[in-house]
């Protein structure tokens, strides 16, 4: 048996339903990107907060960051001054370093912010930072600058990532079946970076480099550091391999929670600081300005001379009217202006009453006095001026102005 085209549509239609079917037994993963400390969700950070109690046992506890490093950090043990600066410079020495820990989608900090973590690093502490986005002249200032490739999302376990480790300074290779960033630093060789792990083609996208008697550890792929990605299978070493290159042990520990949802100052914010801030926001605020003016300029000038107001044309009826009387007058033409006049009316007659003036005369009054409601006498009299007209030929002025008078009878009294 043939199977018609409908036939067709349906059976494959029920094997696209059915294959659908198939996968709904799939795990669905949440794609949100909080890098949040207290989120268990594949893309947070609840495995990297927690699991600092367990790396730095000897911390004395490990401290929530929310507001701005350039207001201080409250209990610290180490204050934000220069050493230089510091009368008590023995008791900082027997101090344990402190680590600084940054995780956030952006990191693009003020002037006085980014002056008083690197304080804070030549004091002898550590400070990651693991950014998709970072502040170009934050990276200027460091001799890195960063690059933004697109990023991909693969469903296989491929391994794209590698890091060395401290112990053995061999590369450990790494992967998991989440999103793959490929944002990469270039560094100068001349700087001082040190290259820690690096992405699939080889780029770095985690250095460091000492300054001072501290560290400054950057990372562009944050999403390293959540909970799909050390969880899976044995990533959980990326992280410890990651912290083992550092001080052994510390003071305090700080969660930065403030870069990861900064909060504006709205005494200081400024819309235009905004647009002055990004080079092509700026470029753009210039160029329309630029093209307003010349809008402005071009406006400023007439187009054209002043419309003047027409007056309405006048109605010129009752002047062709009395034009058509005179040259009737002078002529003295009574009969054709009688023929005109007989032919208006019976033309009027036919249009409204549908009569046609072919009729017999008695017959014409009766159906028009019916239909017009027009006294037969009358109508006799009018027709009766009509026929003498048309026997005699020569109209008089007192035939005329008669003729006339009972016309102007008929419109008033027909209906």
């Amino acid at each position: 048996m043939r199977i018609k085209g409908l036939d067709k549509m349906l059976l494959l239609l029920i094997t696209c339903c059915l294959v659908g079917c198939a996968g709904c037994d799939s795990k669905f993963i949440n794609p949100r990107i909080s890098l949040w400390q207290q989120d268990k969700i594949p893309y947070g950070t609840w495995y990297a907060y927690n699991s600092l109690f367990t790396y730095f046992p000897e911390a004395e506890d490990i401290f929530l960051i929310k507001e701005s490093p350039a207001l201080g950090i409250g209990g610290s043990s180490v204050d934000w001054e220069d050493p230089a600066e510091s009368n008590d410079s023995t008791e900082t020495e027997d101090l344990l370093p402190e680590l600084y820990v940054v995780v956030s989608p952006r990191f693009l900090p003020t002037d006085a912010e980014k002056e008083d973590l690197l304080r804070f690093v030549r004091k002898g502490n550590h400070l990651v930072i693991a950014s998709l986005e970072y502040d170009n002249s934050f990276l200027d200032s460091l001799g890195v600058q960063i690059v933004y490739d697109q990023p991909v999302i693969s469903s296989a376990d491929t391994i794209l990532y590698m890091l060395r480790t401290s112990a053995l300074n061999t590369y450990q290779t790494y992967g998991y079946p989440g999103e793959k960033n490929p944002y990469h630093f270039t560094v100068d060789s001349s700087s001082g970076w040190e290259i820690l792990g690096t992405i699939q083609s080889g780029a770095p996208n985690c250095i460091r480099m000492r300054l001072d008697s501290g560290t400054i550890t950057l990372h562009s792929n944050p999403l390293q550091l959540t909970n799909f990605f050390l969880l899976h299978k044995d990533n959980h070493r990326y992280w410890s391999d990651l912290l083992s290159g550092l001080s052994h042990s510390y003071s305090f520990i700080w969660w930065d929670d403030y870069f990861r949802t900064p909060k504006t100052d709205t005494n200081n914010f400024s819309s235009l600081g905004v647009f002055m801030k990004y080079p092509a926001l700026k470029w753009a605020l210039y160029t329309i300005l630029f093209l307003l003016g010349i809008l402005l300029f071009s406006e400023m000038k007439r187009r054209r001379k002043i419309i003047p107001v027409l007056t309405p044309p006048e109605n010129s009826s009752l002047d062709f009217v009395k034009t058509i009387g005179r040259l009737y007058y002078q002529h003295k033409d009574n009969s054709d202006l009688a023929i005109k006049m007989e032919t208006y009316l019976m033309e009027f007659i036919r249009q409204h009453y549908h009569i046609q003036g072919n009729l017999p005369e008695d017959q014409l009054v009766r159906q028009l006095s019916l239909k017009s409601g027009v006294a037969p006498a009358l109508l006799t009299s009018l027709f009766y001026e009509f026929r003498m007209i048309e026997e005699h030929g020569t109209v008089s002025d007192e035939d005329l102005l008669r003729m006339n008078d009972l016309i102007e009878q008929f419109h008033i009294k027909r209906s």
